[in-house]
């Protein structure tokens, strides 16, 4: 959705429109799942999170609080949720059940085959992704799996875009040097 069909969206949002809203959710529900999904690793948490984070997102909006950029706005208020959950809980659920979780992430129209191929190749990026510092994974996954650009994951992660780009450039260096390490042995 280009910038300006967000700003209308905000538009329509602010004026408290619940189809808008709706339309919001059905853009960015998987999005700002995934998200939260490869910090928390539980479907359940996830799914939990996930609905706090809309409806903290409506009440921001009913409130008449002003937001900027809905998107970087979005990711943020998953983010802190995130950081709320690991504060409450000392340890995590895991699913140890691989086909539960490409369900989850996962396109459900894609054949049931290349299913097989990604569910492979997910299991390999998660156990990535849990090797890696938590600000690096962040990165990770807002960039280069969510597609954000600097601008917004700056906002998010209330950073400068000169950090955030020097971030995606350690953590790139980081998931090479764990893929190269993996491939040694």
């Amino acid at each position: 959705m280009s910038n300006t069909s967000l700003k209308f969206l905000l538009l329509k949002l602010k004026t408290k429109d619940p189809e808008a809203f709706g339309q919001f959710y059905d853009l960015y529900v998987t999005k700002i799942y995934r998200f939260i999904y490869f910090k928390v690793s539980s479907v359940e948490e996830a799914e939990d999170i996930t609905a706090e984070t809309f409806l903290k997102i409506w009440e921001y909006i009913f409130n008449n609080k002003k937001i900027d950029n809905l998107n970087a706005f979005a990711y943020r208020v998953a983010r802190n949720l995130v950081i709320d959950f690991y504060r409450k809980k000392a340890q995590q659920k895991l699913i140890s059940d691989p086909e539960e979780k490409l369900k989850q992430i996962v396109d459900p129209a894609i054949l049931p085959d290349k299913q097989l191929e990604l569910s492979a190749d997910i299991e390999q990026i998660e156990g990535y992704l849990r090797q890696m510092k938590d600000e690096y994974r962040e990165i990770i996954i807002l960039k280069y799996i969510d597609e954000l650009r600097v601008s917004e994951i700056a906002k998010i992660l209330d950073k400068s875009k000169g950090n955030v780009r020097v971030l995606a450039h350690r953590a790139l260096n980081t998931l090479k040097s764990l893929i190269e390490g993996d491939s040694h042995e």
